[in-house]
Parts: C-alpha cells; sequence; structure tokens
C-alpha cells in the first residue's frame, strides 16, 4: 500500500514536467544550412533557431511570439546583408500562397536587422502590408508582438480576434543563402492561449503596437495554476497513503 503514493508523485511530477514545456518546439542547434532551392550566393551565418512558442495573449487581443537562438543576436547586423527572421503564417480564411521556399503561407511577420527596424506584416493575397513597432531583442532571445486583428478580422470589434486559435505559424531565419527553418519550415504550429487575469487590458493608445506605441503583456496565471493543482494533489495523495498505511497497521 505504501508504493501507492509513490507511484502518483512520480506520475504528477512527469505530468507537471510536461505541462510546464509543451507549449515550446524545439529546433536542433547546428542546422543552419543553404537555403532550399537557392544553388547560389554566400553562405552566411544566419541565426541558429532553437526553441519557439508562440501565445495569445492579453485576453485573445494579441499574439506573442518569443524565438531563442543559439547565441547572442548582434543587432543591428553590419556583417554583409542584414539577416532576417519570418514568422509565417497560415490563415484557413485566406488562400495559400507558395514561392521560393515557402510553401502554404499567406502571412508574413517579417523581421530584418538594419539600423532602424520594424516589424512588416505581410498579407500575400491581397497583396497588403502593415508596419509595427520592431521585436525586443535580448541577448539570444527575440520577443515579437503583434494586435491579433492585424493578422485576422475582428469581427464583432471587440477587440479580440477568434480566429486566432485557428492559426498556425513557423519560423525561417536567413542570411545571405543561409537558412535554419523551424521543422519544415511551414505553418504547423498552433498558438497557445494564455491566461491574463491579472493582466490589465492594454490601453487603446497602444493597443495596435503600431510605430511609436509599446504595450505591455504578462505571462498570466496559466503556469502558476498547474503548480497550484499540482501541489493540492500531492498533498491529496500523501494524505490518503498516510491513512492506507494506518489502517493496515490495525489490521
Amino acid at each position: 500500500m505504501r508504493l501507492l503514493p509513490a507511484v502518483g508523485l512520480l506520475a504528477l511530477v512527469a505530468v507537471v514536467g510536461t505541462a510546464g514545456t509543451a507549449s515550446a518546439t524545439t529546433d536542433p542547434a547546428g542546422d543552419v544550412a543553404r537555403c532550399p532551392g537557392l544553388n547560389a550566393g554566400r553562405l552566411e551565418d544566419a541565426p541558429d533557431l532553437i526553441d519557439a512558442v508562440g501565445e495569445v495573449i492579453e485576453l485573445g487581443t494579441s499574439v506573442r511570439w518569443t524565438l531563442t537562438f543559439a547565441r547572442p543576436l548582434q543587432v543591428p547586423d553590419a556583417s554583409g546583408t542584414p539577416f532576417r527572421v519570418d514568422v509565417v503564417l497560415y490563415d484557413p480564411k485566406a488562400p495559400t500562397v507558395s514561392f521560393g521556399y515557402y510553401h502554404g503561407v499567406n502571412r508574413l511577420l517579417r523581421y530584418d536587422a538594419v539600423a532602424d527596424p520594424v516589424l512588416v506584416t505581410l498579407l500575400l493575397p491581397e497583396r497588403g502590408e502593415s508596419r509595427f513597432i520592431a521585436p525586443e531583442v535580448d541577448g539570444a532571445t527575440m520577443t515579437v508582438r503583434i494586435p491579433g486583428r492585424a493578422l485576422t478580422e475582428d469581427e464583432d470589434e471587440t477587440g479580440t480576434s477568434p480566429g486566432l486559435d485557428a492559426l498556425r505559424w513557423g519560423v525561417i531565419t536567413r542570411d545571405g543563402a543561409a537558412c535554419d527553418l523551424l521543422g519544415s519550415g511551414r505553418p504547423h504550429e498552433r498558438l497557445v492561449s494564455v491566461g491574463s487575469a491579472t493582466a490589465a487590458p492594454p490601453a487603446a493608445d497602444d493597443a495596435d503596437r503600431g510605430i511609436g506605441g509599446r504595450g505591455v503583456s504578462g505571462r498570466g496565471i496559466g503556469g502558476w495554476l498547474v503548480w497550484v493543482v499540482a501541489i493540492a494533489l500531492v498533498g491529496a495523495i500523501a494524505i490518503a497513503g498516510e491513512r492506507s498505511r494506518r489502517s493496515s497497521s490495525r489490521r
């Protein structure tokens, strides 16, 4: 009978450990190679992506991607051509486009590591373009934030975009003829919804995060809730095990 609590605890630790990392998508280190279909051009030092996560934040009004690279990014990139980071997207409501090494996409979020960078949103089938404040670069981490309605329609004009759950995404980095593709480079990853009960909605003049405005976001309480539930379950298992042990000893 004493074995049951131990087994339960081990299973619970495994589940909690998985829950803490399930939203991240890893990419092998050292896999920068020649871009598919590019047989010419200089192989420069493209950013080596090793981890990526896409999240719906701020009560469904915004999207955040956190990209982690094998080493710190040098921005602006003054060596050769500036490197480029594309978050590739598939919206099932729009026609898909394929060209070069981009397949099955219809939106791009593009960052070029120039002196005065911006985040460019390209709506490929509609041939539309918008510009937003550049991603934040902190050492080996890049954080891309954008309002949800820049990617899908805000049908009820509430500031939220229900269609975000249907989006699929991927990442492609490039420098010269060298690329690093997250997986196949196709947009297959899902966005993860992050609770924002403790975070205030973005201010009206910052919600769009356009040029000159920067919103404030938080990761919310989703991760903490997992641990609170885990601790409660551990306590319940321990109490049940102690009661079972006492019952057995009385017999």
